[in-house]
């Protein structure tokens, strides 16, 4: 099943586009009630799909009714963990601990996913799927992220993820600087 994005923008509001030097946690200028140059979008933006787009999760789980956007994350990014990993970006804060986000994340780590919330403003949470935690628990050690364990979820701190993931939290010249375009 596919759908339509219709007068949803939630990925425009999350994620880093390049071509439009556009910050992670920014509204582009080109949503307003859809993109306003669908037909013309950079290829960051064509070639990527939430998970709802592409058919998973209810129609009323929506990025924009939900509060959070779903996507596959690209193989490098985590291929010492050895298995799938969705990232969540959360639209609004703490919209992952309301009954959909739970239910959706515990639905993923049930069909051998980890997740990874990635919150505006608290960090990160990674949520690993069943028999994953110590493979996690040695990459995270190996690239010495700090993190602390709770109830089977590793929690990494906003700062320690500014350190790690600079490109997540950057904005005009500094991001244009770490992802290697004019700017």
């Amino acid at each position: 099943m596919s759908r339509e994005c219709g007068t949803c923008t939630a990925c425009c509001s999350t994620m880093i586009v390049p071509e439009l030097n556009k910050a992670a946690h920014k509204a582009c200028h080109h949503a307003h009630d859809g993109c306003t140059i669908y037909e013309t979008r950079p290829p960051t933006c064509a070639d990527w799909d939430c998970l709802w787009i592409l058919g998973h999760f209810r129609e009323r789980d929506r990025p924009d009714k939900s509060g959070y956007v779903s996507w596959v994350m690209p193989a490098p990014q985590v291929r010492s963990w050895g298995h799938p990993v969705v990232a969540i970006r959360e639209l609004k804060e703490g919209s992952t601990v309301v009954s959909q986000g739970e239910r959706a994340i515990k639905k993923l780590n049930k069909s051998n996913v980890s997740v990874i919330v990635i919150k505006k403003e608290s960090g990160r949470t990674i949520y690993p799927a069943k028999g994953f935690g110590d493979s996690m628990r040695s990459a995270f050690a190996g690239q010495g992220v700090n993190f602390s364990e709770r109830s089977g979820a590793f929690y990494i701190s906003r700062e320690e993820c500014e350190k790690m993931w600079p490109v997540d939290y950057a904005e005009g010249s500094q991001l244009s600087q770490l992802i290697q375009i004019g700017g």
